[in-house]
């Protein structure tokens, strides 16, 4: 009977000890989901971690104020909740934007750096003046034509290619050539010349090649001539006609 009743209570301690492990682990368990999910309400939900501050960096011929109307990041949204990639392609939509990063600031702010475009060039239109980026967007309107900006012209009807075929030819152009460059003139993407001081013409083509014609082209200056042929860099000419 002993024996018996030595066995029962060894057979009752490992039941409760199996059954104490389960407790516990649940236990343990209940305690992670509990945290997780205090731990995703103050990130995705309570106050403590919600924005309270957007920066606004770069910006130069926007206001800050025209950036963060773009960005339409609203007050009190919680830090998690903030779709960057969303506000980053807001900001990208004003035009004189070329970049943007958007990125968040724990605890409680966003961060918007933009890169604006930088005046290249000018092309005509009516009375005015387009003001053109490096890839040829025109992000402003000017009365008065900005001082030290070279004149694009394209085509009438020319498509948005031209244009930038002639800004490629321009980034291309020598310094030497470019102090005496007065117009880019464009008919198509493979047809672009440059108007020089002193009536002068260089014939340039399409922009492939272009340091090779820039190379070339620096070479023949210093020749008398009113046309300078850099098309074909590999045999180019002059004319005095």
């Amino acid at each position: 009977m002993s024996v018996s009743a030595t066995s029962g209570r060894r057979f009752a301690r490992r039941v409760w000890a199996r059954r104490w492990s389960r407790l516990r682990t649940l236990g343990v368990l209940a305690l992670l989901l509990a945290l997780l999910g205090a731990t995703a309400w103050v990130v995705l939900a309570s106050p403590l971690l919600a924005v309270r501050s957007v920066e606004v960096s770069g910006a130069a011929r926007l206001t800050p104020a025209q950036v963060l109307a773009a960005a339409d990041v609203a007050p009190a949204t919680p830090l998690a909740r903030v779709d960057t990639e969303a506000v980053a392609d807001r900001v990208r939509a004003l035009i004189e934007v070329r970049t943007v990063s958007v990125s968040r600031q724990w605890p409680r702010s966003v961060r918007i750096v933009v890169v604006e475009r930088v005046p290249a060039a000018v092309q005509r239109r009516g009375s005015s003046y387009l003001v053109l980026d490096g890839t040829g967007v025109a992000f402003d309107t000017v009365r008065t034509r900005p001082k030290g900006l070279p004149m694009v012209s394209a085509r009438s009807g020319a498509g948005a290619r031209t244009v930038r075929a002639a800004m490629d030819v321009l980034a291309a152009v020598p310094a030497r050539v470019r102090r005496q460059l007065v117009e880019v003139r464009a008919a198509s993407p493979e047809q672009v010349t440059l108007r020089l001081t002193r009536g002068r013409t260089v014939v340039w083509g399409s922009p492939d090649r272009g340091e090779r014609k820039a190379v070339v082209l620096t070479a023949l200056m210093p020749r008398k001539a009113r046309v300078y042929d850099v098309s074909a860099p590999d045999a180019p000419t002059t004319s005095r006609g």
